[in-house]
């Protein structure tokens, strides 16, 4: 009796810690849709920021003392691109494999999906983030290639807050919201 007991309460806590794992792998899921449409949407834009635009410039000393700009501009718009495209992609492979991998492999899948989906997690926000920070670096170069000096300068001088204010909100956000290491 002493053994049935003691085989029952070892099978209700391997149940306990499956449903404490489904939800973690259901979390990690949402954020990878979630954050593989931002990296669409963004992805879009740089995008569109490639085909859509007219670059040509008539005035030739222009043309030579903007060449650098532009050229960077483009690049920092294909950067932007490329990142944003292999957050897409991780976000993808995370949602569809993670997910994949819990339901239809051996015992012990669900802690090895979840153990994966969460290290894999931080690659995803990092290329997210960088695709983001480039992102934000084609929209300077692109105002001053287009525009005068002194709308590129002011446009600059706003780019470079609101990238601190998402960063130090980010952190900060980061740092309240994350478990104590007791948790982990």
């Amino acid at each position: 009796m002493l053994l049935a007991d003691k085989h029952n309460l070892q099978q209700e806590l391997k149940l306990n810690l499956l449903h404490i794992e489904e939800k973690e792998l259901n979390y990690y899921t949402q954020n990878c849709y979630t954050v593989g449409t931002q990296a669409a949407l963004l992805a879009g834009f740089a995008f569109a920021g490639l085909v859509e635009v007219d670059d040509t410039l008539s005035d030739e000393s222009r043309l030579s003392a903007h060449l650098a700009m532009q050229m960077g501009w483009s690049v920092s718009c294909v950067v932007a691109l490329c990142l944003e495209i292999m957050a897409l992609v991780k976000a993808m492979q995370l949602s569809i494999m993670g997910p994949g991998l819990a339901l239809r492999g051996p015992e012990g899948s669900m802690t090895r999906a979840v153990l994966i989906m969460r290290s894999e997690w931080l690659v995803l926000q990092r290329y997210f983030y960088m695709g983001l920070v480039v992102f934000h670096i084609a929209t300077c170069l692109y105002v001053w290639n287009h525009w005068r000096e002194e709308v590129g300068a002011f446009v600059t001088v706003v780019i470079a807050f609101a990238s601190a204010w998402i960063a130090s909100s980010a952190m900060a956000s980061a740092s309240t919201l994350s478990p104590s290491p007791a948790f982990s």
